[in-house]
Formats: C-alpha cells, sequence, structure tokens
C-alpha cells in the first residue's frame, strides 16, 4: 500500500504493509495527498513492521549521537538506531529510507519526523524556506506571528480559526518565498492532552513520543476548509509573553524584526531539522556550503521589507490575545480603506 503527497514540489512516497499505519502517516500530510500515479518521487520511505536487522549491519562506528538515536555511515548509507527500537536505514543515493521496528506507535513517529526533514532540505535547494511562526490571511491580509515553541501558537489558532475573517496557512512552520508570500503548510494542530477544544473525537489522535510526553492532535480534515491560498506577508509581528494582564500591540523598528527572524527563520530554532536524516555530513555542511544560511538571510530581508513588522505582548488570557490580534488587524484594515 501506497501514500504519495507534493509538498510544494517535494514528492515523498511512503509504502508500508500496515494499513493502519500508512493511515496514520496518510492523515499528517492529507492536505498534500496526491494520486499514487504521480510519477517518480524525490524521497520514498518504507514501513517495514518487523524485528531490525541488526546483525547484518557493517561493523563501522558511530557518526553522532541524539536524544533519540545513534547514527552511523557507511559510503551512501546511513544507520538510524533507535536504541534498538527500531533501525532506519537510507540511501543517500537512492533517496530512499527503509525503517524497522515492532512498534507501529514509533514507525509513525520515524516516517513523520523523516518526512519534514527531507521536505525542509529541500525546499531550502529551492529558495524555500520554513519560519517557526503562525500563519494565516486575515481578510485578504498574510500575517506571520513569531512565537517560541510552548508560546500558545496552537491555543492562538484554535482560536483565531473561529473568525470568520481568519484563513490558516500554517499552526507551526509556514514556508516564505523569495517575494516574501506565505505558501501553506498545513499540518497537525497539536494540543496538551485533556485540553477542551471542542473538536470532535474522529478528528483527534494522542499521540506518545519518543523524547516528550504525549501530544493529542487536531487532524488537517477538521480545518480543512479554513485553510487558505498563497498570500503576501503584510504583518510580521513578534510575539512576546508577558505574566501580567496586558495584551496590546505596537510597531516594532525593521532591525528588531530582522533579529526576532535570526531565531525564528535563519537559524530555524523551532523549526525540526533532522539531523540524523540529513542526506550529507551534517548541519553545519549543509548550511555552509549549501548557501542555505544566505537563501534564509533573504528571504528574511523580503519579508522585513514588504510587512509592517509589530511586537505583540500577550498575558496570560489566551482569549484576550485572540481578541486582540483579531481587533489590531480589523483596524488597520479599516485604516487603509480596503476592507477586502
Amino acid at each position: 500500500m501506497i501514500a504519495n503527497f507534493d509538498i510544494h514540489g517535494c514528492k515523498v512516497r511512503v509504502r508500508c504493509l500496515d494499513e493502519d499505519l500508512l493511515a496514520q502517516v496518510a492523515r499528517d500530510f492529507s492536505w498534500f495527498a496526491v494520486d499514487p500515479s504521480g510519477g517518480r518521487p524525490n524521497h520514498q520511505i518504507e514501513l517495514v513492521v518487523a524485528l531490525p536487522p541488526f546483525d547484518g549491519l557493517p561493523p563501522v562506528r558511530a557518526a553522532f549521537t541524539t536524544p533519540r538515536n545513534v547514527c552511523f555511515r557507511n559510503g551512501t548509507q546511513t544507520f538510524v538506531d533507535y536504541f534498538g527500537r527500531a533501525l532506519a536505514v537510507l540511501d543517500r543515493d537512492r533517496w530512499e529510507c527503509t525503517v524497522y521496528g515492532t512498534d507501529p506507535v514509533l514507525l509513525h513517529e520515524i516516517a513523520y519526523l523523516q518526512t519534514l526533514s527531507v521536505v525542509g532540505q529541500h525546499l531550502d535547494q529551492r529558495g524555500l524556506h520554513r519560519i517557526h511562526a503562525l500563519a494565516g490571511s486575515y481578510r485578504g491580509r498574510g500575517v506571520i506571528l513569531m512565537l517560541p515553541s510552548g508560546g500558545g501558537k496552537s491555543t492562538m489558532a484554535l482560536g483565531l480559526l473561529e473568525n470568520p475573517n481568519f484563513r490558516l496557512l500554517a499552526e507551526d512552520t509556514p514556508v516564505v518565498n523569495r517575494q516574501a508570500t506565505i505558501l501553506p503548510f498545513p499540518l497537525r494542530i497539536g494540543v496538551r492532552p485533556g485540553e477542551q477544544t471542542g473538536v470532535p473525537e474522529r478528528y483527534t489522535r494522542t499521540l506518545r513520543r519518543m523524547e516528550f510526553d504525549p501530544k493529542t492532535v487536531i487532524d488537517i480534515d477538521f480545518f480543512r476548509d479554513r485553510i487558505g491560498a498563497a498570500t503576501p506577508a503584510d504583518y510580521l509581528i513578534a510575539g512576546q509573553r508577558s505574566l501580567g494582564t496586558v495584551s496590546e500591540i505596537r510597531p516594532l523598528s525593521r532591525a528588531a524584526a530582522l533579529r526576532a527572524l535570526v531565531n525564528h527563520m535563519i537559524i530555524g530554532l523551532g523549526v525540526y531539522q533532522g539531523l540524523e536524516f540529513m542526506l550529507e555530513r551534517g548541519t553545519v555542511e549543509l548550511l555552509g556550503m549549501g548557501g542555505t544560511i544566505a537563501s534564509r538571510l533573504r528571504n528574511a530581508w523580503a519579508l522585513v521589507n514588504r510587512s509592517r513588522p509589530h511586537l505583540f505582548v500577550m498575558g496570560r488570557d489566551s482569549d484576550k490575545n485572540c481578541r486582540t490580534l483579531a481587533a489590531f488587524l480589523d483596524g488597520e484594515t479599516a485604516a487603509s480603506g480596503d476592507p477586502r
């Protein structure tokens, strides 16, 4: 059985004989699903529910270790050992990866993370870069809200989705091109287990994760009709958490906005990179030799010059924060005389 995805030109094919496991991956990327006969993929992932074949591996030494796994390199092959629980075998010449393991939950997570890593590399090479932010369009105006991990992007996204003027482009990692246009990158939305969202159970799953506590995710299909089209970035907003009750938005200098983009886009803090899945020899070489940092800087500079930078001081009341953002955007639209 096969699932095919076309993510802004990066074609990924996932194969698996376990129908339920393949369905889990398909739910994660359903916005990008395409016909299986859509031509040769850029990358193929095969999930095999079986004991990892460690005995047949060459006796190579570890290249590096992450909190999730140990990585080994042997010519054009990379072996990723998930501490005996699973094994990923990457062929860098053929752009193929086979993942072995007996825990379907772990195989699902590996497939999800590897897909994000491969797509990120492919987009970087084409001058399309992810930014750690919430993005959408409000009355046709593109909005990017940068917040740190755990800063409330999911809560804000769910709140804004209740506003008829809002269309979601991405809850966590929108893609920005050279012209400072935001491309949709909708994925599942993660919330804390037990959080009251009002979303029907058929659209939610609670997932176990390798490094973190379980997370409840909301499928793309729940908000599919609220996803917008590519939109030029009109507002670039840097969010700042506060322990107080004040919720306000005020102008931000372009220099300060660019500094925020250094973390959220150029370095990519909060954006999953997947060092173990890099098809080169490591992050430093990939960024340096490929010119990725320079390319991200160009897109960041285009964003700063195309948009209106603002600082959003966010208090403890998430509903109030959501109302503040909507009121700000309504006011901006009215002031411009363009109700859209």
